[in-house]
């Protein structure tokens, strides 16, 4: 039996300014700090390792951005600039040695980037969307404890980009309602495309997952004075191959992959 404790604490004061010129237009800047506590390994190699907790991380955050509605409130239009600067940012990782997770910290890191959204409602019955992000996700000091073979020295992650983190993602939808016979708006469509960059399973930035896109599609029945609803839905219509997980060791991988392409239908019911 190992004993261990450790007590963190931190003050994280936040700072925000609102600028609302109408109904159509509202401003707004941020500064906020941002705690996580540090902790223990849940599966340690060792007794001693079991004891030795990892730091907290802090997290500076700045933020602007607006939030627009156009067009008599047809189109909303939402855009954000920010910039979060780690310090001690929290690393999980599996370590081929013990076969257990390992979290380190990365002495320091950064998140720069901007995000994008686009609602147009088009008519009544027709509303497409847009949303889109780009950051660039880097460990800016980060000398590891793993050890790197071919130098027998501490790895160097620094300058690598973030483990798990596409720099690039871009979403669009399209929803559209029409009448069926005597039901009026009784058919509704929706369709919505997802798709995100590559992206780097670990720190090292060698395993990697390709880009790709995710196609959904819904068709539903349902009267606007009837109890009940019935939907035909498909996701990954494309049939997509792609990974949702990896864990690399000894030289392989593995690998769990998202779910195929699937159809299905809904029944519902309202009493």
């Amino acid at each position: 039996t190992q004993a261990y404790g450790e007590e963190w604490s931190k003050f994280t004061p936040q700072a925000i300014l609102e600028w609302k010129q109408s109904d159509a237009l509202f401003l707004y800047a941020t500064v906020a700090k941002g705690f996580k506590g540090g902790g223990f390994e849940d599966t340690a190699a060792t007794a001693a390792a079991a004891a030795v907790p990892y730091d907290p991380e802090t997290v500076t955050n700045y933020e602007l951005g607006f939030k627009a509605n156009l067009l008599d409130r047809r189109i909303r239009l939402n855009a954000t600039v920010f910039k979060m600067d780690y310090k001690n940012l929290q690393v999980v990782q599996t370590n081929a040695a013990c076969l257990c997770n390992i979290t380190q910290n990365a002495a320091e890191a950064k998140i720069e980037g901007v995000e994008l959204e686009f609602e147009f409602a088009v008519t009544s019955a027709l509303r497409l969307s847009l949303a889109g992000s780009y950051v660039d996700p880097k460990y800016e000091n980060f000398i590891e404890t793993a050890i790197n073979p071919s130098t027998g020295q501490r790895l160097v992650s620094s300058g690598n980009r973030l483990q798990r983190t596409p720099k690039e993602q871009f979403s669009a939808g399209v929803d559209f309602t029409t009448s069926l016979g005597k039901w009026e708006d009784a058919l509704n469509f929706n369709a919505s495309y997802s798709w995100q960059s590559d992206l780097f399973w670990n720190t090292d930035n060698i395993a990697r997952q390709d880009a790709y896109g995710l196609l959904d599609m819904r068709i539903a029945l349902a009267p606007e004075d009837a109890n009940w609803e019935v939907a035909l839905y498909g996701k990954n219509v494309s049939d997509k191959l792609y990974r949702v997980n990896a864990i690399a060791f000894f030289g392989e991988e593995v690998s769990q992959f998202g779910a195929p392409r699937t159809y299905g239908m809904d029944l519902s019911w309202k009493f």
